[in-house]
């Protein structure tokens, strides 16, 4: 099986094969080439929208947070990676915050505009969570390590005892804790798990924590495939342990990379960010664990919002390989519950199972209905299960996925990722079908770029699908990454509306903020392959967090307002009755949309890319909009944003 780093499979899975290729190729002399790199106009509207009734849930979101940004590693508690608001349509770098840390898990913000990461490694400073200004990067405060938490990325909540607040949870081994907005402690408890050895820390290691309604409690598993229940108001611990029945994988379905590569590589890594915990180096120890390295599970989890059904990818029964050797060789995907044990207490039941040769290494993610589970196996299927975990369709798109998979709640989209490429697939019901590849040319014209290929996981938005590209030298099929940078691709075509290149390589998520911003955690384990080997070629890797900050502003607030008019006329045409939740998510989807495109059109003004006439007509049609969608009155509120999109033709 392939297994992700921190609770989601990510793209570093091509690794082994990719430097493998160097070992084959490493021999060839760069030729020199005109540096021409192709500039980017500003994008025109993207002619994408909405068309039906949208995937939606029945739940609240008195605790559960709205999608408009990053809650958990994946969003939310869903896995969607797909948010309400609408990317920056033009953006470039601006800073980079906190190098020393290398950070695989990405980074969440809250509703303040404060962005927080976990550390996975650390160089020097010892700390469980770093709190920083989304917007200048600067560091506002630290919790420092206590006991062994090895905690992977946080969670947040909102509070619903102090409206308008939210809170931080981090899951670690020994401790868990609760943490305000302002970096002071809510609780702090004590598990009662004792971690006698390294070995012991990496098999009981906790995958971050994500949030069960029906129980209102945090959940949590280990590597071993151990599940965990503590209250989410205490952090008292609610129910009995749970075990899922796998056995641990074989590691990377056997697959290795040569010592030559490791010894060059593991220095590198270790002087930016030093050794692990246990003293390993970070490379060879980040590299097993993406393989596998013996675990049950090693991927994030999805918990159904509505009915609080919990997905996990982990491994089938020893014995299911036909085996009996300690080892699992099969990938399987569980559906539990956590409910009553008739003794007044709490526990785990599997519920379904199904099972895949070749494994699963996806992170299960979401319909926002809970109809649907996506998963992939290491074969190349994206697979569409039932709630129930019946598949449904796969669609075989070639190579196997190094990511999750993103789920739009529009149109029946999803999102898949090779090492290669990005895939829109729509699901049909009974069958999927692969819509189109994404164009990923935004190196062209650099020096030293002999291929193109995917980055991260991609990032649904309501303009188009953020991306990560990787620039650098083609050996045997595979892109050593030598350069990075982000791009937004149309949802319609999968053409690439904008590009610009960043500074660093990253496992985690293309994270977009309420206002339009775009962050990366830096995690560069394939960069630093491409470091070591061709280290005139490329820059130093560095750890930390990067921003993209939106530029044109004027265009950011066209598309938000744009993508909100598009999903009021559509709104328009459904039953208010039998379409009712639908109706609801699309209206507090386009009263954020709204939002955005407000503070949008006073920093455009601001930057004299606006009029002041035009902003102020502009504010005139919003508070319309806004106003007629506070009584239910779509055409009203439709007729003042189209009026406002209008303006930018």
């Amino acid at each position: 099986m392939k297994k992700s780093l921190l609770g989601s499979k990510k793209a570093v899975s091509v690794i082994a094969i990719a430097v493998t290729g160097i070992a084959l190729a490493w021999v060839f002399l760069d030729q020199p080439r005109p540096h021409n790199p192709r500039v980017y106009a500003p994008p025109e509207k993207t002619q994408w929208k909405p068309v039906g009734a949208r995937s939606a849930g029945q739940h609240n979101y008195d605790i559960i947070p709205e999608p408009i940004t990053w809650h958990a590693i994946h969003v939310d508690v869903a896995n969607a990676d797909s948010v309400w608001g609408v990317a920056a349509p033009m953006f470039e770098l601006d800073w980079v915050a906190e190098p020393a840390y290398f950070s695989g898990s990405g980074p969440l913000l809250d509703n303040q505009g404060n962005l927080y990461f976990s550390s996975n490694f650390y160089h020097g400073e010892r700390v469980d969570l770093v709190a920083i200004d989304a917007k200048t990067g600067e560091r506002r405060w630290v919790l420092p390590e206590i006991g062994n938490m090895s905690v992977g990325g946080p969670i947040i909540l909102n509070d619903p005892d102090n409206p308008g607040a939210q809170i931080i949870y981090l899951a670690g081994p020994e401790q868990i804790r609760a943490v305000r907005q302002d970096g002071s402690i809510l609780w702090n408890k004590a598990t009662g798990i004792k971690i006698a050895n390294a070995e012991d820390s990496d098999t009981t290691k906790f995958q971050n924590f994500n949030y069960h309604p029906a129980t209102d409690s945090l959940i949590t598993v280990t590597k071993s495939g151990a599940l965990y229940a503590f209250s989410r108001t205490t952090g008292e611990m609610v129910a009995s342990k749970g075990q899922l029945p796998g056995a641990p994988a074989l590691s990377g379905n056997r697959t290795s990379i040569p010592d030559f590569i490791v010894n060059r590589v593991d220095p590198l890594m270790d002087k930016a960010f030093g050794k692990t915990a246990d003293g390993l180096n970070l490379f060879s120890s980040a590299v097993n664990y993406l393989y596998g390295g013996g675990g049950v599970v090693t991927n994030y989890f999805s918990i159904d919002p509505d009915s609080s059904r919990i997905y996990i990818a982990a491994t089938a029964p020893d014995a299911e390989d036909g085996t009996e050797d300690g080892r699992s060789e099969i990938g399987a995907i569980y559906a539990l519950n956590l409910e009553d044990d008739g003794n007044g207490g709490l526990e785990f039941k599997v519920l379904n199972r199904n099972t895949f040769q070749g494994g699963t290494g996806s992170t299960p993610a979401l319909s926002a209905d809970g109809s649907r589970v996506y998963v992939s196996d290491n074969e190349g299927h994206v697979i569409a299960l039932d709630h129930e975990l019946n598949e449904v369709w796969r669609v075989d798109v070639g190579e196997p996925l190094v990511g999750s998979i993103t789920v739009a709640s529009d149109n029946n989209e999803i999102y898949a990722v090779t090492a290669k490429d990005v895939f829109q697939l729509i699901d049909r019901g009974d069958h999927g079908t692969l819509n189109w590849t994404a164009e990923l040319n935004g190196f062209d014209g650099y020096a030293n770029v002999d291929d193109q290929s995917n980055g991260l996981t991609a990032t649904a938005t309501a303009n188009g699908v953020v991306v990560m590209i990787g620039g650098g030298k083609e050996i045997v099929g595979r892109t050593i990454m030598l350069h990075v940078g982000m791009g937004l691709l149309d949802r319609q075509t999968g053409k690439l509306r904008y590009f610009t290149e960043g500074r660093e390589d990253s496992l985690a998520m293309s994270v977009v903020a309420a206002d339009g911003s775009i962050y990366v955690g830096h995690s560069p384990l394939r960069r630093a392959v491409g470091k070591a080997f061709y280290p005139d070629l490329t820059q130093d890797i560095i750890g930390g967090i990067s921003r993209f900050k939106p530029i044109r502003l004027d265009l950011l607030a066209r598309d938000a307002l744009c993508a909100a008019e598009a999903r009021a006329v559509n709104a328009n045409t459904l039953n208010q009755v039998t379409e009712a939740a639908a109706v609801s998510t699309d209206i507090r989807q386009i009263a954020f949309l709204i939002t955005q495109a407000e503070s949008a059109v006073e920093q455009a003004v601001s930057d004299s890319d606006m009029t002041q006439a035009d902003a102020n007509l502009l504010r005139d049609l919003l508070a319309q909009s806004s106003a007629s969608l506070a009584t239910g009155d779509l055409t009203t509120s439709a007729t003042a944003l189209m009026s406002a999109c209008a303006i930018f033709d």
